[in-house]
């Protein structure tokens, strides 16, 4: 259990001669623990991993919102980084505090008319971050995982989740996955370009302020990768539920980064993508949501 004064110790190591008035936890996120700091520097957040220790995931989080902001997209400003700190047992991230109300809070009383705002400005802002590109497909940090292609990328991306996925997908759906999923990345078209992917995008991770995304948040899982990959959550999460908002979204967004003619062939990638991943990930912390993202590959499997 980590008390407020562990928090305070722990904010004094990463900045000192801060000056914290009051702390508070945060209840947000499934990733992390949270605190909101009222310091002389103005409200900051403090943040550790729950699930993931590493320092170097919330090196990459730091470098991709980094990335971000340079290709205009509203973000938050970071102050501090300990990679281990003794008072919280693990990595602690300072970051300045964003006021707003996340869109998920806020949807049950927005208007038709503001929903349909929101996703049209959601296409602008997934479009800024998919219009920074990197050097590489892969980790965003110097010296991790760097792929050439597109294709070297997708493949082993789904290998690794391949190699989890005895005992999550049935024996005959494992069969037929790997190899239809391949086929599938083969089609991908090879100048395809390094694209800066967020990995998270649903509401929640939009703050908004006076009805407009103020800030996106959280880019711990940001990657150099291919951009239809986000696309998978974004349904799954925003236009599954809300499918009027989805053309405005695509107008907007092509605005910004024109769709290629195969765009619609690619998100079905993609999405069959993320429904692999997030089974073989939710058979360890959620196994009762592991269901539904085996009948959404299969339904792409079954698609002829």
């Amino acid at each position: 259990m980590i008390g407020l004064e562990d928090v305070r110790s722990a904010l004094l190591e990463a900045c000192p001669g801060l000056v914290v008035a009051d702390i508070r936890p945060l209840e947000a996120g499934y990733t992390s623990r949270q605190w909101v700091a009222d310091t002389d520097e103005g409200p900051l957040l403090a943040k550790t991993p729950v699930r993931n220790p590493d320092p170097s995931h919330m090196r990459r989080l730091i470098a991709a919102t980094r990335r971000a902001a340079d290709g205009g997209v509203p973000v938050v400003r970071f102050r501090a980084l300990v990679p281990h700190s003794a008072f919280v047992g693990g990595p602690l991230l300072v970051q300045e505090f964003q006021d707003g109300t996340p869109a998920d809070a806020a949807w049950e009383s927005m208007s038709p008319a503001a929903r349909l705002g929101f996703a049209a400005e959601l296409g602008t802002v997934v479009g800024r971050i998919h219009a920074c590109t990197g050097p590489w497909f892969g980790d965003i940090l110097a010296g991790g995982e760097a792929f050439t292609t597109v294709h070297d990328f997708l493949r082993a991306r789904v290998d690794a989740q391949l190699a989890k996925a005895p005992g999550v997908l049935a024996a005959d759906l494992l069969d037929r996955a790997g190899p239809a999923l391949h086929a599938a990345i083969s089609s991908v078209p090879s100048d395809a370009v390094p694209s800066l992917v967020h990995g998270d995008l649903w509401r929640p991770n939009f703050l908004l302020r006076d009805g407009r995304i103020g800030c996106v948040l959280d880019f711990e899982h940001g990657r150099w990768g291919d951009r239809f990959l986000d696309f998978g959550k974004l349904d799954e999460h925003i236009f599954a539920a809300y499918p009027e908002g989805r053309d405005p979204f695509l107008r907007a967004y092509d605005a910004v980064l024109p769709l290629p003619g195969d765009w619609e062939a690619r998100v079905r990638l993609g999405t069959a993508i993320h429904n692999l991943a997030t089974a073989v990930y939710f058979a360890r912390w959620n196994p009762e949501y592991v269901p539904e993202y085996v009948d959404g590959l299969t339904a792409w499997l079954d698609r002829p």
